[in-house]
């Protein structure tokens, strides 16, 4: 499954759309649409800047959608962006149905996207109890081992060949961050909560729907693809690693500077993806052996017998 270059860039406006619906485009939209924008090569020779800032005709957009792949595609996109940071205004339902207007996805597409954000936890569970390691040297061996787990799983993840399931492992890779946020912070003493760790995750621009919106749809851009998928997901999962090992170093459970934490974590993730070539063979190694689990879950999950929310969890336990 591919789209074209045009459709690619027209799916992309809609979605700055969708980020303005209300007017405009708020500074932390745009702070994560930037990242996520600058995380691929845009087609056409666009500039993120560019894109962000022209005036979008949504319906003029929809018309360049021709391949049934795009139009299945940017529904679900929008729909994740409008979601994906838990709250839809009146604005974005508005768009959003105008987007399902002119795509028609089917009603199993739609009750398929409704499971996956209804019921998702919102914080508040009990904190994770990871045992305190005062030791430097060994606590570093074990951050360095957790780390690296999280992130080849993250890859797994990544790599999931299937558009309309990524949207599921995509999430699942944002319980999969959360989990390390919260593990490392326990090896530091810190009893690190959901929404802390939510804080965190954001503070970097990981876990936004602008981030994850532009993600799926990126799968289906040619040359992109499961490869770039399981790149991206690893370098940002280890990069965020590297940051919060550093936060809960200098004795902070929550970003007291999130600027100078996204341009942190924008260089560690760059980083990251030396890391990525060297693990190439674990990396594969883990998606053989959680190969079966996963198919087993997402099965389940597209049949509605397990939620977002437990396929999520289950996901993280893999780490």
């Amino acid at each position: 499954m591919s789209i074209a270059e045009n459709e690619a860039l027209a799916s992309l406006r809609i979605l700055v759309a969708v980020a303005r619906a209300d007017g405009t485009v708020h500074n932390d939209e745009r702070k994560s649409l930037a990242a996520a924008l600058e995380s691929l090569e845009l087609p056409g020779g666009a500039s993120v800047e560019a894109l962000l800032a022209e005036d979008v005709d949504v319906d003029a957009e929809l018309r360049v959608l021709t391949s049934a792949d795009a139009r299945e595609q940017i529904y679900r996109s929008a729909y994740f962006m409008a979601y994906a940071d838990g709250t839809c205004t009146k604005e974005e339902q508005a768009l959003l149905d105008r987007i399902a207007a002119a795509t028609d996805p089917s009603p199993a597409q739609r009750e398929s996207l409704d499971r996956m954000f209804v019921g998702r936890a919102k914080g508040g569970e009990p904190p994770l109890r990871v045992a305190r390691i005062d030791d430097p040297a060994r606590r570093a061996e074990e951050v360095k081992r957790r780390v690296l787990r999280h992130a080849v799983l993250a890859a797994a993840l990544g790599a999931f060949p299937v558009p309309g399931l990524a949207i599921a492992t995509d999430l699942a890779v944002i319980a999969v961050q959360l989990k390390m946020i919260r593990d490392v912070g326990g090896l530091w003493g810190h009893v690190v909560d959901r929404q802390a760790a939510k804080s965190i995750l954001y503070g970097v621009g990981l876990g936004t729907g602008a981030r994850l919106a532009v993600n799926n749809l990126a799968k289906l851009l040619p040359g992109w693809g499961s490869v770039i998928g399981a790149t991206t997901s690893f370098a940002s999962t280890y990069g965020l690693g590297a940051v919060i090992e550093r936060l809960f170093a200098g004795g902070q459970a929550e970003p007291a500077d999130s600027d100078a934490l996204r341009a942190e974590f924008k260089k560690a993730e760059a980083d990251a993806k030396a890391v990525y070539a060297d693990q190439k063979d674990v990396i594969l190694q883990s998606q053989r052996e959680n190969k079966a689990t996963l198919d087993s879950l997402t099965k389940d999950l597209e049949a509605g017998a397990i939620s977002q929310e437990e396929f999520d969890a289950r996901v993280a336990e893999l780490a």
